[in-house]
Protein backbone atom coordinates (compact mmCIF):
# COMPACT_ATOMS: atom_id res chain seq x y z
CA UNK A 1 0.00 0.00 0.00
CA UNK A 2 2.94 2.39 0.68
CA UNK A 3 4.53 1.86 -2.32
CA UNK A 4 1.57 2.41 -4.10
CA UNK A 5 1.34 5.54 -2.51
CA UNK A 6 4.63 6.89 -3.51
CA UNK A 7 4.06 5.99 -7.15
CA UNK A 8 1.29 8.04 -7.02
CA UNK A 9 2.69 11.15 -5.50
CA UNK A 10 5.69 10.58 -7.83
CA UNK A 11 3.02 10.85 -10.88
CA UNK A 12 0.77 13.41 -9.19
CA UNK A 13 1.79 16.12 -11.23
CA UNK A 14 1.84 14.68 -14.80
CA UNK A 15 -1.29 12.66 -14.30
CA UNK A 16 -3.64 14.65 -11.52
CA UNK A 17 -7.07 13.21 -12.51
CA UNK A 18 -5.87 9.33 -12.59
CA UNK A 19 -4.29 9.82 -9.58
CA UNK A 20 -7.24 11.06 -7.98
CA UNK A 21 -9.12 8.42 -9.13
CA UNK A 22 -7.07 5.42 -7.94
CA UNK A 23 -6.76 7.27 -4.54
CA UNK A 24 -10.13 7.13 -4.03
CA UNK A 25 -10.19 3.12 -4.99
CA UNK A 26 -7.74 2.84 -2.57
CA UNK A 27 -9.14 4.47 0.20
CA UNK A 28 -12.41 2.07 -0.41
CA UNK A 29 -10.50 -0.91 -0.23
CA UNK A 30 -8.28 -0.14 2.89
CA UNK A 31 -11.63 0.51 4.88
CA UNK A 32 -13.50 -2.21 3.60
CA UNK A 33 -10.46 -4.08 4.74
CA UNK A 34 -10.34 -2.22 8.36
CA UNK A 35 -14.37 -2.73 8.65
CA UNK A 36 -14.84 -6.41 7.01
CA UNK A 37 -12.67 -8.07 9.13
CA UNK A 38 -13.55 -12.27 9.39
CA UNK A 39 -15.29 -13.67 11.59
CA UNK A 40 -13.46 -15.74 14.44
CA UNK A 41 -13.66 -19.35 12.39
CA UNK A 42 -15.36 -22.38 13.89
CA UNK A 43 -13.12 -25.26 14.85
CA UNK A 44 -11.20 -26.81 12.32
CA UNK A 45 -9.56 -30.06 12.07
CA UNK A 46 -6.42 -30.51 10.18
CA UNK A 47 -7.07 -32.83 6.68
CA UNK A 48 -6.34 -36.74 7.44
CA UNK A 49 -6.68 -39.96 5.97
CA UNK A 50 -9.73 -42.05 7.14
CA UNK A 51 -8.39 -44.72 10.13
CA UNK A 52 -9.44 -47.85 11.50
CA UNK A 53 -9.36 -48.53 15.25
CA UNK A 54 -10.32 -51.26 17.12
CA UNK A 55 -11.14 -51.06 20.62
CA UNK A 56 -9.41 -52.53 24.11
CA UNK A 57 -11.82 -55.03 23.86
CA UNK A 58 -12.25 -55.87 20.74
CA UNK A 59 -15.92 -55.51 20.54
CA UNK A 60 -15.61 -51.99 18.37
CA UNK A 61 -14.05 -51.49 15.42
CA UNK A 62 -14.32 -47.37 14.63
CA UNK A 63 -13.71 -46.10 11.58
CA UNK A 64 -13.19 -41.93 10.28
CA UNK A 65 -11.16 -39.06 10.09
CA UNK A 66 -8.86 -38.43 13.19
CA UNK A 67 -8.77 -35.26 14.85
CA UNK A 68 -6.79 -32.41 14.54
CA UNK A 69 -6.35 -29.85 16.90
CA UNK A 70 -9.90 -28.59 18.09
CA UNK A 71 -10.12 -25.09 19.88
CA UNK A 72 -10.20 -24.94 23.09
CA UNK A 73 -14.00 -24.53 24.04
CA UNK A 74 -14.80 -27.72 22.12
CA UNK A 75 -12.72 -29.72 24.55
CA UNK A 76 -14.83 -29.13 27.18
CA UNK A 77 -17.33 -31.37 29.10
CA UNK A 78 -20.35 -29.00 29.11
CA UNK A 79 -20.45 -29.04 25.11
CA UNK A 80 -23.43 -30.98 23.38
CA UNK A 81 -21.78 -31.63 20.07
CA UNK A 82 -18.63 -33.40 19.78
CA UNK A 83 -16.22 -34.37 16.69
CA UNK A 84 -16.13 -38.66 16.64
CA UNK A 85 -12.40 -38.91 16.57
CA UNK A 86 -11.59 -42.57 16.12
CA UNK A 87 -9.30 -43.32 18.78
CA UNK A 88 -11.34 -41.10 21.20
CA UNK A 89 -14.41 -42.34 20.42
CA UNK A 90 -13.30 -46.47 20.58
CA UNK A 91 -12.02 -46.01 24.33
CA UNK A 92 -15.67 -44.11 24.88
CA UNK A 93 -17.63 -47.32 23.48
CA UNK A 94 -15.71 -49.47 25.77
CA UNK A 95 -16.42 -47.32 28.97
CA UNK A 96 -19.86 -47.61 27.96
CA UNK A 97 -19.88 -50.81 28.09
CA UNK A 98 -18.28 -51.36 31.16
CA UNK A 99 -20.58 -49.11 32.52
CA UNK A 100 -23.74 -51.13 31.88
CA UNK A 101 -21.98 -54.03 32.50
CA UNK A 102 -21.57 -53.02 36.11
CA UNK A 103 -25.52 -51.74 36.42
CA UNK A 104 -26.63 -55.26 35.04
CA UNK A 105 -23.78 -57.73 36.27
CA UNK A 106 -23.57 -59.53 33.02
CA UNK A 107 -20.67 -61.44 31.70
CA UNK A 108 -17.77 -59.75 30.16
CA UNK A 109 -17.24 -61.72 27.33
CA UNK A 110 -19.19 -60.42 24.14
CA UNK A 111 -20.22 -62.46 21.03
CA UNK A 112 -21.24 -60.00 18.54
CA UNK A 113 -18.86 -57.26 17.03
CA UNK A 114 -20.12 -53.57 16.58
CA UNK A 115 -18.57 -51.57 13.97
CA UNK A 116 -18.54 -47.88 13.99
CA UNK A 117 -18.68 -45.42 10.46
CA UNK A 118 -18.70 -41.91 10.84
CA UNK A 119 -19.19 -39.57 8.00
CA UNK A 120 -18.84 -36.20 7.35
CA UNK A 121 -21.86 -33.83 7.99
CA UNK A 122 -23.93 -32.52 5.04
CA UNK A 123 -26.25 -29.87 5.91
CA UNK A 124 -28.57 -30.81 8.26
CA UNK A 125 -28.17 -35.05 7.77
CA UNK A 126 -27.67 -35.50 11.54
CA UNK A 127 -29.01 -39.15 11.08
CA UNK A 128 -27.63 -42.16 13.55
CA UNK A 129 -28.66 -45.50 11.88
CA UNK A 130 -28.14 -48.99 13.47
CA UNK A 131 -28.15 -51.91 11.58
CA UNK A 132 -28.28 -55.61 12.65
CA UNK A 133 -27.43 -58.29 10.44
CA UNK A 134 -27.76 -62.06 10.86
CA UNK A 135 -24.73 -64.24 10.14
CA UNK A 136 -24.62 -68.03 10.58
CA UNK A 137 -22.78 -68.17 13.67
CA UNK A 138 -24.24 -65.24 15.84
CA UNK A 139 -25.84 -61.39 14.84
CA UNK A 140 -23.31 -58.19 14.46
CA UNK A 141 -24.01 -54.49 14.36
CA UNK A 142 -22.86 -51.26 12.70
CA UNK A 143 -23.60 -47.95 14.10
CA UNK A 144 -23.23 -44.75 11.57
CA UNK A 145 -22.56 -41.52 12.86
CA UNK A 146 -22.02 -38.10 11.73
CA UNK A 147 -18.20 -37.01 12.44
CA UNK A 148 -19.93 -34.37 14.48
CA UNK A 149 -22.96 -35.55 16.74
CA UNK A 150 -24.68 -34.90 19.74
CA UNK A 151 -24.01 -36.08 22.81
CA UNK A 152 -27.37 -37.36 24.03
CA UNK A 153 -27.16 -39.13 20.42
CA UNK A 154 -24.41 -40.43 20.91
CA UNK A 155 -25.13 -42.38 23.96
CA UNK A 156 -28.10 -43.12 23.11
CA UNK A 157 -26.82 -45.07 19.62
CA UNK A 158 -24.20 -46.74 21.78
CA UNK A 159 -26.57 -47.93 24.71
CA UNK A 160 -28.97 -49.24 22.55
CA UNK A 161 -26.69 -51.54 20.21
CA UNK A 162 -25.22 -52.79 23.39
CA UNK A 163 -28.37 -53.54 24.84
CA UNK A 164 -29.06 -55.36 21.31
CA UNK A 165 -25.67 -57.48 21.20
CA UNK A 166 -26.34 -58.79 25.19
CA UNK A 167 -30.55 -59.38 24.17
CA UNK A 168 -30.02 -61.07 20.51
CA UNK A 169 -26.88 -63.94 22.14
CA UNK A 170 -30.10 -66.41 22.44
CA UNK A 171 -32.42 -65.10 19.71
CA UNK A 172 -32.62 -67.49 16.38
CA UNK A 173 -36.27 -66.94 15.01
CA UNK A 174 -36.36 -63.04 15.94
CA UNK A 175 -34.38 -59.97 16.66
CA UNK A 176 -34.99 -58.39 20.27
CA UNK A 177 -36.61 -55.34 20.35
CA UNK A 178 -35.22 -52.79 22.90
CA UNK A 179 -38.13 -50.43 24.80
CA UNK A 180 -37.36 -47.03 24.01
CA UNK A 181 -37.77 -46.45 27.87
CA UNK A 182 -35.07 -48.82 28.47
CA UNK A 183 -32.65 -47.33 26.43
CA UNK A 184 -33.15 -43.77 27.38
CA UNK A 185 -33.82 -45.04 30.80
CA UNK A 186 -30.28 -46.67 31.05
CA UNK A 187 -28.54 -43.79 29.35
CA UNK A 188 -29.76 -41.35 31.81
CA UNK A 189 -28.59 -43.48 34.42
CA UNK A 190 -25.22 -43.92 33.20
CA UNK A 191 -24.72 -40.29 32.50
CA UNK A 192 -25.24 -39.31 36.34
CA UNK A 193 -22.49 -42.01 37.13
CA UNK A 194 -20.21 -41.42 34.07
CA UNK A 195 -20.90 -37.72 33.49
CA UNK A 196 -17.71 -37.05 31.45
CA UNK A 197 -16.82 -39.18 28.37
CA UNK A 198 -13.53 -39.59 26.51
CA UNK A 199 -15.08 -37.86 23.81
CA UNK A 200 -13.49 -34.67 25.10
CA UNK A 201 -9.43 -34.43 25.07
CA UNK A 202 -9.08 -33.00 27.69
CA UNK A 203 -11.23 -34.83 30.04
CA UNK A 204 -9.70 -37.63 32.10
CA UNK A 205 -10.26 -41.00 30.56
CA UNK A 206 -10.63 -42.79 33.60
CA UNK A 207 -12.92 -40.08 35.30
CA UNK A 208 -16.16 -41.50 37.27
CA UNK A 209 -17.82 -39.39 39.55
CA UNK A 210 -21.09 -39.64 40.64
CA UNK A 211 -23.95 -37.42 40.36
CA UNK A 212 -24.83 -36.60 44.29
CA UNK A 213 -28.51 -36.26 43.49
CA UNK A 214 -29.01 -38.30 40.52
CA UNK A 215 -32.44 -37.59 40.13
CA UNK A 216 -32.30 -33.76 40.61
CA UNK A 217 -33.28 -33.07 36.25
CA UNK A 218 -36.33 -35.74 36.56
CA UNK A 219 -37.19 -33.92 39.87
CA UNK A 220 -37.19 -30.78 38.06
CA UNK A 221 -38.60 -31.85 35.01
CA UNK A 222 -41.85 -33.74 36.68
CA UNK A 223 -42.42 -30.19 38.41
CA UNK A 224 -42.98 -28.53 34.71
CA UNK A 225 -45.24 -31.52 33.72
CA UNK A 226 -47.25 -34.58 35.07
CA UNK A 227 -45.33 -37.88 35.22
CA UNK A 228 -46.13 -39.90 32.43
CA UNK A 229 -48.29 -42.92 32.48
CA UNK A 230 -47.10 -46.44 31.92
CA UNK A 231 -49.32 -46.27 28.64
CA UNK A 232 -46.88 -43.61 27.76
CA UNK A 233 -43.67 -44.78 28.09
CA UNK A 234 -44.81 -47.86 26.24
CA UNK A 235 -44.60 -45.90 23.02
CA UNK A 236 -43.42 -48.27 20.15
CA UNK A 237 -40.03 -47.16 18.78
CA UNK A 238 -41.10 -45.72 15.43
CA UNK A 239 -43.36 -43.20 17.51
CA UNK A 240 -40.81 -42.53 19.86
CA UNK A 241 -38.72 -41.08 16.65
CA UNK A 242 -41.59 -38.88 16.27
CA UNK A 243 -41.21 -36.92 19.40
CA UNK A 244 -39.85 -33.76 19.41
CA UNK A 245 -38.14 -30.80 21.39
CA UNK A 246 -40.04 -30.81 25.19
CA UNK A 247 -41.73 -33.97 24.68
CA UNK A 248 -38.16 -36.21 24.27
CA UNK A 249 -36.67 -34.54 27.24
CA UNK A 250 -40.02 -35.57 29.27
CA UNK A 251 -40.25 -39.06 27.94
CA UNK A 252 -36.34 -39.19 29.22
CA UNK A 253 -36.81 -38.12 32.57
CA UNK A 254 -39.80 -40.27 33.15
CA UNK A 255 -37.82 -43.10 31.66
CA UNK A 256 -35.06 -42.22 33.59
CA UNK A 257 -36.81 -42.40 36.99
CA UNK A 258 -38.41 -45.65 35.79
CA UNK A 259 -35.34 -47.60 35.38
CA UNK A 260 -34.00 -46.19 38.17
CA UNK A 261 -35.98 -47.38 40.57
CA UNK A 262 -36.31 -50.91 38.72
CA UNK A 263 -32.57 -51.14 39.62
CA UNK A 264 -33.23 -50.45 43.39
CA UNK A 265 -35.69 -53.04 43.82
CA UNK A 266 -34.06 -56.15 45.89
CA UNK A 267 -33.21 -58.04 42.28
CA UNK A 268 -34.05 -55.17 40.11
CA UNK A 269 -30.41 -55.91 38.15
CA UNK A 270 -31.06 -59.72 37.74
CA UNK A 271 -34.86 -58.98 36.70
CA UNK A 272 -33.68 -56.58 34.12
CA UNK A 273 -31.10 -58.59 33.06
CA UNK A 274 -33.31 -61.90 32.52
CA UNK A 275 -35.81 -59.71 30.78
CA UNK A 276 -33.21 -58.37 27.72
CA UNK A 277 -32.33 -62.60 27.84
CA UNK A 278 -35.73 -63.56 27.33
CA UNK A 279 -37.28 -60.10 25.10
CA UNK A 280 -36.83 -62.62 21.76
CA UNK A 281 -38.84 -65.13 22.92
CA UNK A 282 -42.29 -62.66 23.12
CA UNK A 283 -44.03 -60.44 20.29
CA UNK A 284 -44.29 -57.91 23.20
CA UNK A 285 -41.82 -56.48 26.54
CA UNK A 286 -44.74 -55.94 28.45
CA UNK A 287 -45.09 -60.25 28.35
CA UNK A 288 -41.44 -60.39 29.17
CA UNK A 289 -41.43 -57.81 32.15
CA UNK A 290 -44.05 -59.35 33.82
CA UNK A 291 -42.30 -62.81 33.88
CA UNK A 292 -39.02 -61.33 34.82
CA UNK A 293 -40.41 -59.37 37.37
CA UNK A 294 -42.64 -61.67 38.67
CA UNK A 295 -41.38 -61.44 42.27
CA UNK A 296 -42.39 -57.77 42.30
CA UNK A 297 -45.35 -57.88 39.73
CA UNK A 298 -48.02 -60.13 39.07
CA UNK A 299 -50.12 -57.52 36.84
CA UNK A 300 -49.46 -54.32 34.35
CA UNK A 301 -51.96 -52.54 36.70
CA UNK A 302 -49.25 -53.46 39.72
CA UNK A 303 -46.29 -51.83 37.63
CA UNK A 304 -48.30 -48.72 37.09
CA UNK A 305 -49.29 -48.46 40.62
CA UNK A 306 -45.91 -48.69 41.99
CA UNK A 307 -44.22 -46.27 39.32
CA UNK A 308 -46.61 -43.64 39.95
CA UNK A 309 -46.16 -43.95 44.09
CA UNK A 310 -42.37 -43.12 43.61
CA UNK A 311 -43.34 -40.49 40.72
CA UNK A 312 -45.20 -38.69 42.88
CA UNK A 313 -42.47 -38.89 45.87
CA UNK A 314 -39.86 -37.70 43.64
CA UNK A 315 -42.26 -34.85 42.41
CA UNK A 316 -43.38 -33.64 45.81
CA UNK A 317 -39.49 -32.46 47.22
CA UNK A 318 -39.64 -28.87 46.97
CA UNK A 319 -36.52 -27.32 48.20
CA UNK A 320 -38.89 -24.19 50.05
CA UNK A 321 -40.30 -27.02 51.70
CA UNK A 322 -37.81 -29.13 53.60
CA UNK A 323 -37.47 -30.10 56.79
CA UNK A 324 -34.36 -29.72 58.55
CA UNK A 325 -32.95 -32.81 59.97
CA UNK A 326 -33.96 -32.76 63.38
CA UNK A 327 -37.46 -32.35 62.64
CA UNK A 328 -37.19 -35.41 59.57
CA UNK A 329 -35.72 -37.80 62.16
CA UNK A 330 -38.70 -36.71 64.72
CA UNK A 331 -41.51 -37.30 61.72
CA UNK A 332 -39.71 -40.68 60.90
CA UNK A 333 -40.08 -41.86 64.64
CA UNK A 334 -43.44 -41.19 64.60
CA UNK A 335 -44.08 -43.32 61.51
CA UNK A 336 -42.30 -46.41 62.66
CA UNK A 337 -44.18 -46.04 65.37
CA UNK A 338 -47.33 -47.81 65.46
CA UNK A 339 -49.40 -46.57 69.10
CA UNK A 340 -51.85 -49.14 70.99
CA UNK A 341 -53.97 -49.06 73.69
CA UNK A 342 -52.72 -51.68 76.61
CA UNK A 343 -55.10 -52.58 79.75
CA UNK A 344 -53.44 -53.67 82.61
CA UNK A 345 -56.76 -54.15 84.69
CA UNK A 346 -59.96 -54.73 83.17
CA UNK A 347 -61.08 -51.96 85.74
CA UNK A 348 -58.40 -49.41 84.91
CA UNK A 349 -58.56 -46.84 82.01
CA UNK A 350 -55.91 -47.98 78.81
CA UNK A 351 -52.25 -47.12 78.99
CA UNK A 352 -51.39 -45.59 75.15
CA UNK A 353 -47.87 -47.33 74.19
CA UNK A 354 -45.19 -46.82 71.37
CA UNK A 355 -44.88 -50.43 69.57
CA UNK A 356 -42.38 -50.60 67.70
CA UNK A 357 -42.07 -51.78 64.16
CA UNK A 358 -40.08 -55.38 64.71
CA UNK A 359 -42.28 -55.89 67.47
CA UNK A 360 -45.40 -55.05 65.25
CA UNK A 361 -44.50 -57.52 62.36
CA UNK A 362 -43.18 -60.35 65.07
CA UNK A 363 -46.30 -60.46 67.48
CA UNK A 364 -49.26 -59.19 65.06
CA UNK A 365 -51.16 -61.63 62.68
CA UNK A 366 -50.38 -60.75 58.95
CA UNK A 367 -53.93 -59.93 57.97
CA UNK A 368 -53.66 -57.21 60.62
CA UNK A 369 -50.11 -55.52 60.38
CA UNK A 370 -51.18 -55.51 56.38
CA UNK A 371 -53.24 -52.13 56.77
CA UNK A 372 -51.09 -50.54 59.09
CA UNK A 373 -47.83 -51.35 56.82
CA UNK A 374 -49.56 -49.84 53.53
CA UNK A 375 -50.42 -46.37 55.24
CA UNK A 376 -46.23 -46.39 56.85
CA UNK A 377 -45.35 -47.17 53.17
CA UNK A 378 -47.32 -44.16 52.15
CA UNK A 379 -46.55 -41.76 55.06
CA UNK A 380 -43.08 -43.11 53.98
CA UNK A 381 -43.25 -41.71 50.73
CA UNK A 382 -44.87 -38.35 51.41
CA UNK A 383 -42.09 -37.67 54.20
CA UNK A 384 -39.20 -38.09 51.45
CA UNK A 385 -40.40 -35.97 49.77
CA UNK A 386 -39.92 -33.04 51.95
CA UNK A 387 -37.22 -34.71 54.09
CA UNK A 388 -33.96 -33.07 54.70
CA UNK A 389 -31.37 -34.40 51.90
CA UNK A 390 -28.98 -36.21 54.14
CA UNK A 391 -31.98 -38.68 55.16
CA UNK A 392 -33.69 -39.14 52.13
CA UNK A 393 -31.62 -42.69 51.56
CA UNK A 394 -32.77 -43.46 54.64
CA UNK A 395 -36.53 -43.51 54.30
CA UNK A 396 -35.98 -44.76 50.87
CA UNK A 397 -34.61 -47.78 52.37
CA UNK A 398 -37.18 -48.23 54.91
CA UNK A 399 -39.83 -48.08 52.55
CA UNK A 400 -38.31 -49.76 50.53
CA UNK A 401 -37.53 -53.24 52.90
CA UNK A 402 -41.07 -52.47 53.87
CA UNK A 403 -42.50 -52.88 50.27
CA UNK A 404 -40.26 -55.81 49.19
CA UNK A 405 -41.79 -57.45 52.66
CA UNK A 406 -45.52 -56.32 51.96
CA UNK A 407 -45.31 -56.76 48.09
CA UNK A 408 -45.31 -54.32 45.24
CA UNK A 409 -48.67 -55.59 44.10
CA UNK A 410 -50.25 -55.25 47.15
CA UNK A 411 -50.31 -51.80 47.98
CA UNK A 412 -54.10 -51.45 48.75
CA UNK A 413 -56.18 -52.49 51.15
CA UNK A 414 -58.56 -55.31 50.60
CA UNK A 415 -62.50 -54.80 49.77
CA UNK A 416 -63.59 -57.65 51.57
CA UNK A 417 -63.20 -59.28 54.99
CA UNK A 418 -62.51 -62.29 52.79
CA UNK A 419 -59.69 -60.91 50.74
CA UNK A 420 -58.07 -59.77 53.86
CA UNK A 421 -58.04 -63.04 55.83
CA UNK A 422 -56.04 -64.29 52.51
CA UNK A 423 -53.45 -61.70 52.33
CA UNK A 424 -49.64 -63.14 52.54
CA UNK A 425 -46.49 -61.37 52.66
CA UNK A 426 -43.96 -61.56 49.68
CA UNK A 427 -40.87 -61.76 51.84
CA UNK A 428 -40.45 -63.45 55.24
CA UNK A 429 -40.62 -61.85 58.82
CA UNK A 430 -36.61 -62.88 59.83
CA UNK A 431 -35.52 -60.75 56.33
CA UNK A 432 -37.49 -58.04 57.45
CA UNK A 433 -35.97 -57.90 61.02
CA UNK A 434 -32.73 -57.93 59.55
CA UNK A 435 -32.98 -55.38 57.43
CA UNK A 436 -34.72 -53.35 60.41
CA UNK A 437 -31.69 -53.78 62.33
CA UNK A 438 -29.68 -52.28 59.73
CA UNK A 439 -31.73 -48.90 59.29
CA UNK A 440 -32.39 -48.48 62.86
CA UNK A 441 -28.66 -48.28 63.74
CA UNK A 442 -28.08 -45.85 60.92
CA UNK A 443 -30.92 -43.94 62.66
CA UNK A 444 -29.70 -44.08 66.24
CA UNK A 445 -28.52 -41.03 68.16
CA UNK A 446 -24.62 -41.25 67.55
CA UNK A 447 -25.13 -41.67 64.10
CA UNK A 448 -28.11 -38.95 63.66
CA UNK A 449 -25.65 -36.58 65.47
CA UNK A 450 -23.20 -37.51 62.92
CA UNK A 451 -25.78 -36.42 59.84
CA UNK A 452 -26.95 -33.15 61.35
CA UNK A 453 -23.38 -32.53 62.03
Amino acid sequence: MQTALLALRASHRTEPMRCWFVYFLLAVVAGNLSLAAPPPSPPTFAAEKPITVRSQSGQFVVSGLPMGSPLRSWSTSTVQYVRLDPNLTAVSLDRIRQAIQSELAWPEQWRGMITVNTRPLQGEDARVTITALRYADGWGYRIAFPEIVDKDRFLHATVKTILLEFANRRAHVREAEIPPWLVEGLAAVLSTSMPVLALEPAAEINQRERIPDPLASVREALRRRGPLSLDDLSLPEMEWEQLTGENVLHFRACAHLFVHELLRLRDGRACLRQMLERLPENLNWQTTFLESFQPHFSRLLDIDQWYALHAAGVRGRDRSSVFPVNVTLQQLDEILGTPVEVRIDAQELPMRLEMTLPRLVSEWDYSRQHAVLVEKIRRLASLEGRASGDLVSLINDYRTALIQYVGSNRLRLPATEKERTRLRPRGTVADLLSRLAILDARRAPPAAAAITK
